[in-house]
């Protein structure tokens, strides 16, 4: 009996390796356009105004009559969502309240925790649970929101802001995010092209097909009419109602598993390089607020034009330059003391120098207002524009790249560049 001639071997697929080496590459994304000078005047007025508000009750009303603390780093980045990113999904109101409310709230209860277990010394173990487990949380519950993992990073870092204990979910997180939305409000809808909020609620209500022709109808019956059209106040005030926006969507399950682990990781690797190399042998310091709203970018909403390596690294450099500049024209003029004129102005400069360069990424404003506010690391002086701010970023990015591409579903980056489109044949 013959032997079956044995059917030839089929090519071996690319090994995995080769398809998660090549994710390095970036996705080719096309960057965005630089806004126009007009836009960056009103993200510049509504970002003074947000954090002129926040500093004036922090020091005139929520520290000297209630004994809490308001301004804090994590309305830096708020302010660049708020007032120069007012259309994406995690800058909206709920998003904007619900998310760092709960930043406050996992930050307070992981660290309690780790406080019981005797390891409240380890404070590179809970900064990354704190940032990580927000993150998880803020996906299952609609609110992404990269403040939120400043939040949660702050009172796991700042001892002395820990004996707020529970207060801490009040004032500053859900206070100060209600302040912020406030003032989002009434600025962002001054200005013709701007509506805000984009929606009010995370989950989008099913439309009544039914009605919308009718809708139609009647707008059309109206517009054939005599009817003036409607005066500069009302349109203002129907801006509030919001823009019928669409929220994002809820991630997979298996993707906001990646989105722990990758925030885990990074945050681990910032934490321990501080403990144990950077501040030890060099005197450097990384592991600040602002990376916690880093990760959030990075590893929850890593498509995100806000979250790529260009942004991330010359926005929060950006930030760090212009709060180290700040301080030091406040100090030359005599004004060293109007805290909230110097958080104001640094946020609101942080965010118009990254429209005009191209850069927004809100974790600059963090970065800014965190030099602006805490005099302890005003003494390395210039110092700040490299470690934190510029080495910080390139952790997170290297560590988001590493990690990230691990997802079958993830490409970081989109881009490296600016703008990593390839030319269109037929054009050029």
């Amino acid at each position: 009996r013959p032997r079956p001639t044995p059917r030839p071997l089929a090519p071996p697929d690319a090994p995995i390796t080769m398809d998660y080496l090549k994710k390095y590459a970036g996705a080719g994304s096309a960057g965005l356009p630089v806004p126009p000078w007009s836009h960056t005047a009103w993200s510049f007025l509504g970002a003074f105004t947000g954090m002129a508000c926040i500093g004036l009750l922090d020091t005139y009303i929520v520290v000297p009559m209630a004994h809490l603390k308001l301004l804090v780093a994590a309305f830096g980045a708020m302010s660049v969502l708020l007032f120069s990113a007012v259309k994406v999904p995690v800058s909206q109101p709920f998003n904007t309240i619900a998310g760092n409310t709960l930043g406050a709230l996992v930050g307070v209860s992981v660290v309690t925790a780790m406080q019981a277990a005797g390891l409240a010394n380890w404070f590179w173990l809970s900064g990354a649970l704190s940032v990580s487990l927000t993150i998880a949380l803020q996906e299952l519950t609609y609110c992404v929101h990269p403040p939120g993992g400043a939040t949660a990073l702050i009172f796991a870092l700042v001892v002395p802001i820990q004996q707020e204990h529970w207060m801490y979910v009040f004032a500053p997180a859900m206070l100060g995010s209600v302040v912020m939305v406030s003032v989002s409000l009434v600025i962002n809808n001054l200005a013709s092209d701007r509506s805000y909020p984009q929606f009010w609620s995370p989950v989008k209500k099913a439309q009544e097909h039914d009605r919308l022709p009718m809708l139609k109808v009647e707008e059309t019956n109206e517009e054939s009419g005599a009817e003036d059209e409607p005066s500069p106040l009302r349109v203002y005030i129907s801006k509030f109602a919001g823009a019928e926006g669409d929220p994002a969507p809820k991630p997979k399950l298996v993707e906001t598993l990646f989105s722990f682990l990758g925030s885990f990781a990074g945050m681990c690797v910032l934490g321990l390089l501080d403990t144990y190399v950077l501040a030890p042998w060099f005197d450097l310091k990384v592991e600040v607020a602002a990376f916690g709203a880093m990760s959030v970018l990075i590893f929850s909403t890593c498509k995100a034009p806000l979250a790529q390596p260009s942004n991330a690294v010359i926005g929060n450099s950006i930030g760090g330059a212009v709060g180290v500049f700040v301080v030091s024209i406040m100090s030359i003029v005599g004004l060293q003391g109007m805290i909230w004129t110097s958080a104001a102005l640094s946020v609101a400069l942080t965010i118009a120098v990254q429209e005009r360069a191209n850069s927004v990424h809100p974790p600059g404003g963090a970065t800014a207002l965190l030099y602006t506010i805490t005099p302890a690391l005003q003494t390395i002086g210039a110092k700040f524009i490299f470690a934190p701010a510029f080495l910080g970023a390139v952790i997170m990015v290297v560590m988001g790249t590493l990690m990230n591409n691990l997802s079958p579903d993830r490409t970081y980056p989109q881009r490296w560049t600016l703008d990593d489109s390839k030319p269109d044949p037929i054009k050029s």
